[in-house]
C-alpha cells in the first residue's frame, strides 16, 4: 500500500500497521468476570466502550470510562477491567501491531504519562461502528484482512489528531521516594512473576526489609506483592485464552503455575469459572 503525504509525516518508515486480533464482550460478561492485570508485549490495544460504564487500570492507574471512551494501551504496559464498577457495560478491543507513529516508541498512540481515555465526543457513535466493523470482518481474516488493516489505520490517525487537538492542562505531581520504591517492586515483580517467588526472596533480591516491602506495596497498590503476583498470572492466562489456542496445560506451564490443578483453582477464583469454561463463553459470544 502506497502512503500518502499525510500518512508519511505521521507514520515512521513504510510499514503499514496490521490489525491482529479483535474482540467484543457483552454486559452479561462483563458484570461476572474480571479481567486481570496483563500486558501485551508486540502490540497496542485499543478499547472503546460501545456501551454502558466501567472502571479501567492501565499502567497503575485507575480510570473511569463511559460510553464512547477510547482507552489506549500501549505496548508493554499492564492493564485490566474491574467488573465491580460494570454498569451494562458493552466493548469491542482491537489489537494493532507494526505501528511506528513519529516522535513516539513503536506500538505506542500516547506518549508516556498522557492520559490513555480519550472521549470521542460527537462522533463516538461513528467511532464505535468502526470498532464494530473491524470485528465483524475479522471473523474472515483470511480474506478480509487488507480491509480491517485500513479500518484500523483510519482509527489510529483519528485518535493522533483528538490526542494532538487535547489540551494538557493538569499538572504532574511529584512522587514519594515510596511511591517510588513502590514502582521499583512492581517493576521487578512485572518482570519474574512466572518464576517461583516468594516475599523474602523479592526483599532480599532488591536489599530492603520485608515488612517494609510489603507495606509500601500494599499501601501503593492495594493488594500484598504475593497477590499481585497471582493476579498477573491470572491476568495473562486470560489472554492467552482469548487470543490464542493453546493448551490449557501449557498455559499452566508458561506461567509458572504447579500444575493444570493449580491453574484451574486460582483462576476459578479469581474469574469465577475455570479456564475451560472461560474460553468457551469467549468463543460463544463470537458465534
Amino acid at each position: 500500500m502506497r502512503q500518502s503525504n499525510f500518512l508519511k509525516s505521521r507514520l515512521r518508515g513504510e510499514c503499514i500497521p496490521q490489525c491482529i486480533n479483535s474482540h467484543f464482550i457483552n454486559e452479561e460478561h462483563s458484570s461476572k468476570h474480571v479481567f486481570l492485570p496483563h500486558a501485551h508485549k508486540n502490540y497496542l490495544e485499543l478499547f472503546f466502550v460501545y456501551q454502558g460504564e466501567g472502571q479501567y487500570m492501565v499502567d497503575g492507574q485507575y480510570y473511569n470510562i463511559r460510553k464512547g471512551d477510547i482507552v489506549i494501551i500501549n505496548a508493554g504496559l499492564l492493564h485490566s477491567k474491574s467488573c465491580a464498577f460494570a454498569k451494562n457495560l458493552r466493548s469491542y478491543s482491537v489489537g494493532i501491531c507494526d505501528l511506528a507513529l513519529s516522535g513516539l516508541p513503536d506500538n505506542c498512540l500516547c506518549a508516556k504519562g498522557e492520559p490513555p481515555v480519550v472521549s470521542c465526543g460527537l462522533i463516538s457513535d461513528q467511532i464505535g461502528e468502526m470498532f464494530r466493523l473491524i470485528y465483524l470482518l475479522h471473523s474472515d481474516k483470511k480474506h478480509l484482512s487488507d480491509i480491517c488493516d485500513c479500518i484500523a489505520l483510519s482509527l489510529i490517525l483519528l485518535i493522533y489528531e483528538m490526542l494532538n487537538s487535547r489540551s494538557q492542562n493538569e499538572s504532574k505531581k511529584p512522587r514519594s521516594s515510596a511511591s517510588t520504591m513502590a514502582d521499583r517492586i512492581r517493576n521487578y515483580l512485572d518482570e519474574h512473576y512466572r518464576e517461583s517467588l516468594t516475599l523474602s526472596a523479592i526483599a532480599r533480591e532488591l536489599n530492603v526489609n520485608e515488612y517494609y516491602l510489603s507495606h509500601i506495596f500494599k499501601d501503593e497498590f492495594g493488594i500484598p506483592p504475593m497477590q499481585y503476583v497471582m493476579r498477573r498470572r491470572i491476568g495473562e492466562a486470560q489472554s492467552l485464552l482469548m487470543d490464542t489456542s493453546i493448551p490449557i496445560g501449557d498455559i499452566a506451564d508458561m506461567l509458572g503455575f504447579s500444575s493444570i490443578s493449580h491453574l484451574n483453582t486460582m483462576f476459578s477464583k479469581y474469574v469465577g469459572l475455570p479456564p475451560g469454561k472461560y474460553r468457551q463463553s469467549l468463543r460463544n459470544m463470537e458465534e
